[in-house]
């Protein structure tokens, strides 16, 4: 297994170390964690743990980021200094690439002209460097086909730059919002949202879209999957994710749950290597 998307340092914040953190995935049975940055600091901390996770004990192998979240885009000076990390790092066999960034119209569109300019600086840097994408899309707390502003905006900026590719995180739209993304050859990741009773769409989504681009990820500390649905989310929890996506695809696709698993386990080992693939295009 692996956990595509979680923020260790926001998860030690609430109390759970970050090296004990990687310690209970590896217990639990994971390849492989992806940790995310939302600005400057993050991206600093996250290369300082990045570099120092092979030290960590029983820890799987540590992959990470650096990038602006666009609910911290009034910070977009911050740019040039996290772009700077990146073309440091960039050839470091466990960087990933750039993110989280995106658009988010959630609680204000105050800062939409920001947010908008540094999701295109993302994709320009990206496009560069061949790295990998981690993108955000947020409209409203739960899907509502009347608010998709966000897909459609970022689906417009990513049309000038067609060699970047990466993943709609913690996706909670339907199939139809994410498949001009998949057609570009991009991952789609489900948190524990998919397990949430009323998450309907989410979970028609996770039918419909093709199997071979779908990934899991904790978001850590947030939304932890049920059973752990209210505590403070770890990377062992995605287990939680990919055993429910497993048998949902079982009940409505007649998919054997063993094989939708082990699918979406190799899709987690191509994201991580994403990197050198673009490099290889």
């Amino acid at each position: 297994m692996f956990d595509t998307h979680c923020h260790l340092d926001l998860v030690e914040a609430q109390g759970i170390d970050a090296d004990q953190a990687l310690k209970n995935a590896g217990r639990a049975g994971l390849q492989g964690v992806v940790q995310i940055s939302v600005d400057l600091k993050a991206a600093r901390w996250n290369c300082a743990l990045g570099l120092r996770a092979a030290e960590i004990q029983e820890a799987p192998p540590l992959y990470w980021t650096v990038g602006l979240h666009p609910e911290s885009a009034a910070q977009i000076a911050e740019l040039d200094e996290i772009f700077a990390l990146a073309r440091e790092h960039r050839n470091h066999p466990r960087f990933m690439g750039l993110g989280e960034t995106g658009l988010d119209y959630f609680h204000s569109r105050e800062h939409e002209a920001q947010q908008k300019q540094s999701l295109e600086r993302h994709f320009a840097l990206a496009q560069e460097l061949a790295l990998p994408v981690v993108l955000h899309l947020r409209d409203d707390r739960n899907y509502n086909p009347e608010r998709i502003a966000t897909a459609l905006d970022s689906l417009e900026i990513l049309k000038n730059f067609p060699r970047v590719a990466g993943v709609l995180h913690c996706y909670t739209y339907t199939e139809a919002e994410a498949l001009p993304f998949v057609e570009r050859g991009w991952y789609v990741s489900y948190s524990g949202v998919l397990t949430f009773k009323n998450a309907v769409a989410v979970q028609q989504g996770a039918v419909r879209l093709p199997l071979e681009r779908l990934l899991v990820e904790t978001d850590a500390p947030f939304l932890a999957p049920a059973p752990h649905r209210g505590q403070t989310n770890q990377p062992a929890y995605v287990r939680h994710t990919l055993d429910f996506l497993a048998n949902l695809r079982a009940e409505k696709c007649g998919e054997d749950p063993e094989m939708v698993r082990a699918c979406v386990i190799e899709n987690c080992k191509r994201f991580v290597q994403l990197k050198e693939e673009l490099r290889a295009a």
